[in-house]
């Protein structure tokens, strides 16, 4: 095992594998710690970091003192982590299982930037599973590649052995480790698979997970070239600005491959299989419908689907009481006027007269019924209909904000000025404020 433990180790983290810097994601179970054994008996620079996640009482303890232990035998650096979980996944919505593993991956992001690799004890009993598990929640080529050998930073040699095996070698060359109870509840759908489905298929095969890790790594790379090819299909639909991301609807539909480019796109952003098939299925929707993940909205937009992150809870209305409280959001400045002057028509600048600039103001969101005075306009117009008439899309009405003066509307900040609020012959002295300093 050690051999080809470092043949692999040497495949994934490179050539210089020996000389590079590890943190190992060491939990105390067999799995990692024989994985910590290969790499302190090859010699190699690491620290171990573990997580007490505090779900199995006293047990929970136990494993955080083993593996505290053993860093202290081998003098190795060690990094604990201990997480309230039950009260953190209370309100979540998710399942422990999903809320552990992103607090796990959360910290370890955090800790990482000391090393060239995290490194995990997955093996190919936990690849199997994994593979079967989205077999059964249904999944596309990615879910049937299992678990990847590389992601990022993330690397994991163990890959090639089987729980078996591993469990052999700590026998073989009695290495401690502890044993987490909760392995053995078959109520957790991936225990079931361990210790009732696997075993089934190794009656059929014997060498199931020796043949499943062939297949797992043939799909691999099938999906590697798969997706060079596909990325090449999204590049010619999918564009980027500031704001999020553009899919071209009728470039897309023109592709014969449409729902594959909008799932391999979308997916990345949590959209549902559901949600996808639904914009493949129909070229025609109408303008203006929402679709949502759990982080993302698309908006269906004449020519165009626009993903963006949703946006934070802004509805709150900012009192601005002094000039001084202004300038920490704009750029102000004061001038004489001149009645021969040119003013510059850029929409992000506002000119007031000094006298109507009065405290206190407010920067708040829009709300439907409220109306406005177009400068160089006659009357006055609803902004929902000034914002169709300027065809300003749902996303960017989200983010539009107002400044008003008792309770006027003196500027739709970035787009247009207040007729009540212009400058005229009588005008004195006046305000340039200008969007700089912050982007509302």
């Amino acid at each position: 095992m050690r051999t080809r433990f470092l043949q692999e180790l040497q495949t994934l983290a490179g050539p210089d594998a020996l000389q590079k810097r590890y943190l190992l994601a060491v939990s105390g179970g067999a799995d990692s710690t024989v994985m910590a054994t290969l790499f302190h008996e090859a010699g190699l620079s690491f620290a171990i970091a573990h997580c007490n996640f505090h779900l199995r009482g006293d047990d929970s303890n136990r494993d955080m003192r083993f593996v505290q232990e053993m860093a202290s035998r081998w003098n190795v650096p060690i990094l604990v982590r201990e997480f309230d979980t039950l009260d953190i996944q209370k309100d979540s919505g998710k399942s422990v299982e999903m809320v552990a593993r992103e607090l796990r991956y959360q910290w370890f992001s955090e800790i990482l930037d000391d090393f060239d690799f995290l490194v995990t004890a997955h093996h190919a009993n936990d690849a199997a599973e994994t593979q079967l598990l989205n077999l059964c929640r249904g999944t596309g080529l990615k879910g049937l590649c299992g678990i990847p050998p590389v992601n990022g930073k993330t690397i994991r040699p163990m890959l090639p052995f089987t729980a078996q095996g591993i469990r052999q070698y700590a026998e073989d060359h009695h290495i401690a480790y502890v044993e987490d109870y909760t392995n053995r509840d078959e109520e957790i759908s991936r225990n079931r698979i361990r210790h009732s489905v696997i075993p089934q298929l190794e009656t059929i095969n014997p060498q199931f997970l020796q043949t499943n890790d062939r297949t797992r790594q043939l799909l691999q790379r099938q999906y590697a070239y798969y997706q060079k090819h596909i990325a090449k299909d999204i590049q010619q639909v999918v564009s980027e600005d500031q704001q999020g991301f553009r899919i071209n609807r009728p470039l897309l539909y023109r592709n014969e491959s449409s729902e594959l480019v909008l799932y391999e796109f979308l997916s990345r952003f949590g959209f549902s299989a559901d949600i996808i098939e639904t914009l493949a299925e129909n070229p025609h929707l109408q303008s203006g419908r929402q679709f949502l993940s759990e982080s993302h909205i698309l908006l269906v937009n004449r020519d165009f689907f626009l993903i963006q992150p949703k946006p934070e809870e802004e509805n709150q209305v900012i009192e601005i009481e002094s000039l001084d409280a202004l300038k920490s959001y704009f750029d102000v400045e004061e001038f004489v006027y001149q009645p021969d002057m040119t003013f510059d028509k850029n929409a992000d600048v506002l000119y007031i007269p000094k006298e109507k600039l009065t405290f206190p103001l407010q920067i708040r969101p829009w709300r439907h019924g409220d109306y406005f005075c177009p400068l160089g306009g006659k009357g006055r117009q609803k902004l929902s209909d000034y914002f169709t008439d300027h065809k300003i899309d749902r996303f960017t009405k989200e983010r539009i904000r107002l400044l008003c003066i008792d309770h006027q509307i003196a500027w739709i900040i970035g787009h247009r000025s207040d007729n009540r609020f212009k400058l005229t012959p009588q005008t004195e002295k006046y305000y340039r404020i200008r969007r700089e300093i912050c982007d509302l």
